[in-house]
């Protein structure tokens, strides 16, 4: 191999990166290259440039949370599966997987206030799920919702009441 040929490689490799970056910048579904990588800050996401949930509805004090389960202050959704949320779950807490959200959304709108305090919960940190619920049920506007960012598990960890459903 050449110097020239070197330095054509060189070139050309460049240039696509260029492009590839340019092109996932202008892209709406292209891929985040910063984000929120701090488990104590909330979920951990990479940003998204379609995202309308923003972290000033997320909770991440399970002691809050326990609070608004006490006095029943907020509608709770259980976002994970269903046969996940049946073996252990927040008290009061209704089954809305996402995996049923279209189903489910029909009857929801016809029994739950678009006002309603909302607070929505998935397994963890690392689960999107409940960020993903937010931000339908906001475009079809529902307007009080709060999203319990350590999920399931920080509740669990902290050694709060658990529900289960027998099947």
């Amino acid at each position: 191999m050449t110097r020239k040929d070197l330095k054509g490689m060189f070139f050309l490799f460049s240039f696509s990166l260029i492009i590839a970056f340019i092109y996932n910048y202008f892209s709406p579904s292209g891929l985040a290259l910063f984000g929120q990588w701090e488990p104590s800050k909330g979920v951990v996401t990479a940003n998204s440039k379609i995202e309308d949930v923003n972290a000033s509805i997320q909770i991440n004090n399970p002691k809050i949370i326990q609070e608004i389960v006490q006095g029943k202050k907020r509608i709770i959704l259980d976002v994970r599966p269903r046969e996940i949320y049946n073996q252990g779950h927040l008290p009061f807490a209704l089954s809305f997987p996402i995996k049923e959200f279209d189903q489910k959304i029909v009857s929801m709108l016809n029994s739950i206030n678009m006002h309603s305090a909302l607070l929505v919960y998935c397994a963890s940190v690392y689960c999107m799920d409940s960020h993903t619920v937010a931000q339908r049920l906001k475009s079809l506007g529902y307007d009080n919702i709060k999203l319990f960012s350590g999920g399931f598990r920080q509740w669990q960890e902290a050694g709060y009441e658990i529900e289960k459903n027998e099947e």
